[in-house]
């Protein structure tokens, strides 16, 4: 090192003008207090169904058995069958109403999409990229 402080004047009056710095009299304490707040805090990341997985899972036995009551009303063989059916008529015909609907506009599935999608992904990335600036 001194071959090369001798050599370059510049260094040479940088070091000489440098003072060492000590570190201050609570830096270990410090150090070990951030330490054990990053321990306490633990984030839990869970996927989205995991999350909300009995919601999925009630909802998937809805959809079950109001597509077996509508389609397949003979497997069920409930006495009370036909005002289960009139119940669901109306929603029905809504259902209906809505696809003629969409097959007649093409563009508003595909803006729907794009707009479910867009909102998919800036959640996706603000949940990574929170994460990676809240440890940093």
């Amino acid at each position: 090192m001194n071959q090369t402080r001798d050599k370059d004047p510049f260094l040479n009056k940088l070091l000489r003008q440098s003072t060492i710095h000590e570190p201050s009299a609570d830096f270990t304490q410090h150090i070990m207090d951030i330490i054990q707040q990053s321990e306490n805090e633990k984030v839990v990341s869970m996927s989205f169904f995991a999350r909300y997985s009995y919601w999925f899972l009630a909802i998937s036995i809805a959809i079950l058995l109001i597509t077996t009551v509508i389609f397949f009303p003979s497997f069920i063989g409930h006495p009370q069958l036909q005002t289960l059916q009139n119940f669901f008529n109306p929603y029905i015909h809504v259902f209906n109403n809505i696809a003629i609907f969409l097959k007649s506009q093409p563009l508003i599935p595909i803006i729907v999409f794009a707009l479910i999608g867009l909102f998919m992904t800036d959640k996706l990335l603000s949940r990574i990229f929170h994460r990676t600036v809240q440890h940093s």
